[in-house]
């Protein structure tokens, strides 16, 4: 079927095929190659991902990372994919408000191996999905996700996924365009399974079905020119926020302007949603300025703008996996540990007496000022002590936000996450290797470099 060069699907696949990122977008992506294929490898020992790779039965020339085996690229996909939002401490984007990269490096991993890509175009074809993926957010968002219940990781995520692999993969405008348009059909995920396993299967599916769709396409495959924009389109059945015609503004500045470096990735600190970030910086700090401990909190007080309470949806929780979406146990466990890391989470912490005595003094409300600003950046922490202390913490954004990570954060967070796979001097190789990833002749390299 032939692609206009003036539609919706003909200036897509022009982008995905063509676009020329710049430097500095390319090295933002590597940044966030390094921080998924950290949390990829400490989410490797999950039960969610330890089951999703017990169903891949082909053999093939893509890695499952942390593991030795070798699978096809769809299953390699679906697998790495698991693995790195298994628990929740991938990052995440507040365009498309998906977690982008858990769907995006799998994919682009996946398809680089197959095709024997560079790092450099590893690193373009993050870059191309990701930016898809912002504009399709900028006109679907916030009734697509906020009201519809739709989960972007997969249902926007989905579509990033193809435009990554088929950058990846080399395909040519047209292909590119249909790996998308097929693509359009195969997104879904749904809010609703937050909390279960089946949450860190939606980025699975995103990127097993982003390189099934760039893979068909390669082979001659073709979906509708409208399948984005038309009126039985994706936009029109995943309930967009904005009509089909306004993503051709959204698209009109695609290779001219980077979502990548006006407003970034956000990298997490704390493995849960990031939803609960923001109190937690400020407890946290709270805490570290004037020490005190569960037993001496009368009440913990959140507030935070109305999307908040539609994802920490677990006022009490019974496992480690709705832990990550509960603000009271989040706070309780910031209390009463510290920082949280990922064994904040085991059930032992959930079950802990001393978290469990706090929990109940946590409310989390909506503060109506907060609704104007960024959605999940503003928080303020109203802490009451036992003695009569009031203290009062705010947060405008997370430590992870774009512009305040450092290199430092970057490289002890991933060192931490690779432990869970990888003894300390491997990690620190794969550290360089990922750092490195520009200017690698061959991401089968990178990939080599996570086998146990």
């Amino acid at each position: 079927m032939h692609v206009g060069t003036n539609t919706i699907a003909g200036v897509i696949g022009d982008f995905v095929a063509r676009a020329q990122p710049p430097d500095a977008a390319r090295r933002r992506a590597a940044d966030a190659f390094c921080d998924t294929i950290g949390v990829i490898l400490a989410g490797a020992v999950e039960p969610a991902a330890e089951i999703a790779r017990s169903v891949l039965e082909s053999s093939g020339p893509c890695r499952v990372l942390a593991r030795r085996e070798q699978v096809g690229p769809a299953e390699a996909a679906l697998a790495n994919g698991v693995a790195a939002h298994a628990l929740d401490y991938d990052d995440m984007c507040f365009v498309s408000l998906a977690h982008p990269s858990s769907a995006l490096v799998p994919a682009a991993l996946a398809a680089g191996e197959l095709a024997g890509a560079s790092g450099r175009a590893a690193l373009d074809a993050y870059i191309v999905g990701f930016e898809l993926e912002c504009r399709l957010g900028l006109v679907m968002n916030p009734r697509h996700y906020h009201r519809r219940g739709w989960h972007c990781t997969s249902s926007i995520g989905t579509v990033g996924a193809a435009a990554a692999a088929a950058r990846a993969l080399g395909l040519a405008p047209p292909a590119a365009a249909h790996a998308v348009g097929i693509a359009a059909s195969a997104a879904c995920g749904l809010k609703e399974n937050i909390g279960t396993m089946v949450k860190p299967l939606h980025a699975g599916m995103a990127a097993r079905n982003g390189v099934m769709a760039a893979r068909l396409a390669q082979a001659g495959f073709t979906a509708s020119e409208r399948a984005i924009d038309g009126p039985q389109g994706y936009l029109a059945a995943m309930d967009s926020e904005r009509p089909a015609a306004a993503l051709a503004g959204a698209l009109a500045d695609l290779g001219a302007r980077w979502e990548i470096l006006d407003t970034g990735i956000t990298v997490k600190l704390y493995p849960s949603c990031a939803a609960t970030h923001p109190p937690l910086d400020a407890l946290l700090e709270l805490v570290r300025r004037h020490r005190f401990a569960g037993d001496d909190v009368e009440a913990i007080d959140v507030e935070v703008d109305s999307m908040t309470p539609r994802l920490l949806i677990y006022d009490r929780p019974a496992t480690g996996l709705e832990g990550k979406f509960s603000m009271p146990f989040c706070a309780a466990a910031a209390v009463v540990f510290g920082q949280p890391v990922v064994d904040t989470f085991e059930p032992d912490r959930i079950e802990d007496p001393r978290v469990q005595r706090v929990m109940p003094r946590v409310t989390l409300r909506t503060a109506p000022e907060f609704d104007a600003a960024q959605p999940l950046s503003q928080a303020r922490v109203t802490v009451r002590l036992r003695d009569g202390r009031t203290l009062i913490g705010r947060a405008d954004g997370a430590r992870g936000y774009p512009g305040r990570l450092t290199d430092e954060e970057l490289a002890t967070k991933f060192l931490a996450c690779a432990a869970r796979s990888l003894d300390r001097e491997a990690a620190e190789r794969l550290l360089d290797l990922a750092r490195s990833m520009p200017d690698l002749a061959d991401v089968r390299s990178l990939t080599a470099a996570c086998a146990p």
